[in-house]
């Protein structure tokens, strides 16, 4: 029996003032339903739903940056068996996802979530802690897209010219001119996004096609379904063979995120609660097809092993044996392109989780960044996100560590932010979850609380340092930097956020 405190909070969030059906179509009822009016144009349709996400998680580059890490820690068996390990789980959160965002279909997302599924007292804290570490998930993301998108520009120069460039302030004016230039696209509306995914999901599909049939096909030689399978290499510090593996499965953990990104434009999206929830499945589904396919043509046209863990290009190391110099060069390009429309991507669901914070009251100068111009763009809250980034990365200038743990830092962010409406469900919404068209019955509790375990195991593994012993410079300082951001949030709210945020606020009545 729900006790009479929990039947008024869920009576005050549903308690919305009707509306006449026949002024509104069936999204934009549904959306007044949850509390807020219309502000964004429903023309997002399932393949371009699907596709944002799918080009968002850019399996293609994302795999293959982080090629040579994994090398270290396991090797090719790691590389395989840890796809397999991870899979099971990212589609146990990708059905929770699904499940609640048929529930309930807001630009929010997770942070949205975490407010609905708690109760009165916890809410707006969940709430605000989930806004906060999702936001700095996806700016430190936008940062590790666009780094690395720097890092191709690079590859293809080093390969096509004999003189290597090496600098760190060309890598930073380089890295500063891609994110202004994803951040003026998106200016350019939903629309000009929507072109840009539709070309993009061919782009990938034909490019991962390429790269898959060409590197194996042209290789001299092959590695044996033995090593590929059971080859464990340990260059680690590590005497625990079990801990290495973990480490190694990173890889693919790191790859298989950001599925969730096109929950942030589900208000522009056609029946968006039947629409958000298909899209995450198409696209998580097509993403673990894409990277084992990936996985099995790239470690069988190794060529050599010891070469590629000594590399400071493993990747560039690896195509340049398997192929020549103009196929490398032409590979890079393909990778930059998909890499660049991620963080084009990766940089409108900032924008949209950004401006759905602002609307709640969440953020500092929430007024000022609470608008859209005549096109429905949030502007403002793209120009915010495109500041942070660049204040954010000037300390690589000091160290690389510092960008290595931006990187981490991210993957943990989204992750918690993952876990924490699945939990809030766990706790408080059991009984009380209201279902949308697309729901797991009985099973959904069950894979929530799957999904949870994992999140925070995986997140422990992602603070373990790569190598032993440790040192400032080998040193994880991902918990260093979590630590931070969370304990700026609660101080935050202690100091400010619990006095006025009472969490989301209707916008049906503005």
């Amino acid at each position: 029996m729900m006790s009479e405190q929990t039947k008024n909070w869920e009576i005050e969030k549903v308690d919305i003032q009707s509306v006449d059906p026949s002024d509104l179509d069936y999204d934009a009822q549904r959306l007044h339903d949850l509390g807020y009016k219309q502000e964004f144009k429903r023309e997002i349709s399932l393949f371009v739903q699907a596709g944002f996400s799918f080009t968002t998680m850019a399996v293609l580059p994302n795999w293959l940056v982080n090629f040579g890490t994994s090398m270290n820690a396991g090797g090719p068996s790691s590389m395989f068996w840890g796809w397999i390990v991870v899979v099971p789980f990212v589609i146990c959160i990708a059905l929770s996802m699904a499940e609640i965002v048929s529930a309930y279909p807001l630009a929010g997302g997770v942070y949205s979530w975490s407010f609905l599924l708690s109760n009165k007292q916890w809410g707006p804290f969940m709430a605000w802690i989930n806004g906060y570490a999702y936001l700095i998930g996806l700016v430190t993301a936008n940062i590790t897209l666009a780094w690395t998108s720097a890092e191709f520009i690079f590859d293809v120069a080093n390969v096509l010219n004999t003189k290597q460039i090496d600098s760190a302030g060309a890598n930073v004016g380089l890295y500063c001119g891609i994110i202004i230039a994803a951040t003026m696209y998106n200016l350019l509306g939903m629309k000009f996004s929507s072109y840009l995914n539709k070309f993009l999901v061919f782009w990938v599909g034909i490019g991962s096609i390429i790269i898959i049939c060409t590197i194996p096909a042209m290789a001299p030689t092959h590695k044996s379904a033995s090593w590929v399978f059971t080859q464990f290499t340990n260059n680690t510090g590590y005497e625990n063979q079990g801990l290495v593996f973990l480490l190694g499965l990173l890889q693919a953990g790191w790859t298989l995120v950001g599925y969730e990104c096109g929950i942030q434009i589900v208000e522009g999206t056609k029946r968006a609660d039947v629409t958000a929830p298909r899209g995450i499945l198409i696209c998580v589904i097509s993403a673990i097809i894409q990277g084992f396919m990936l996985i099995i043509s790239m470690l069988f046209s190794i060529q050599d092993f010891d070469e590629l863990v000594n590399s400071e290009s493993p990747l560039v190391t690896f195509i340049l044996r398997a192929t020549n110099v103009s196929i490398t060069a032409f590979f890079l390009v393909i990778l930059l392109v998909t890499q660049f429309a991620s963080l084009c991507n990766s940089i409108l669901a900032t924008s949209h989780i950004f401006w759905a914070m602002a609307r709640d009251g969440c953020l500092p100068f929430s007024s000022y960044l609470y608008k859209l111009n005549n096109s429905s763009i949030p502007v403002r809250c793209l120009f915010l996100q495109l500041i942070i980034s660049i204040v954010i990365m000037m300390p690589t200038f000091g160290s690389i560590v510092y960008w290595q743990a931006i990187m981490s830092a991210s993957v943990i962010c989204i992750n918690v932010s993952y876990g924490i409406p699945l939990l809030c469900r766990i706790i408080w919404a059991r009984n009380t979850f209201s279902k949308g068209p697309f729901n797991l019955g009985r099973f959904g509790l069950i894979i929530n609380v799957i999904s949870c375990i994992w999140i925070c195991f995986f997140g422990v593994i992602l603070c373990i340092p790569s190598v032993s012993p440790v040192a400032a410079d080998t040193m994880n300082w991902a918990s260093v930097m979590i630590v931070g951001i969370m304990g700026f949030s609660v101080v935050f709210w202690i100091t400010n956020g619990r006095k006025y945020y009472k969490g989301p606020i209707h916008t049906t009545e503005d």
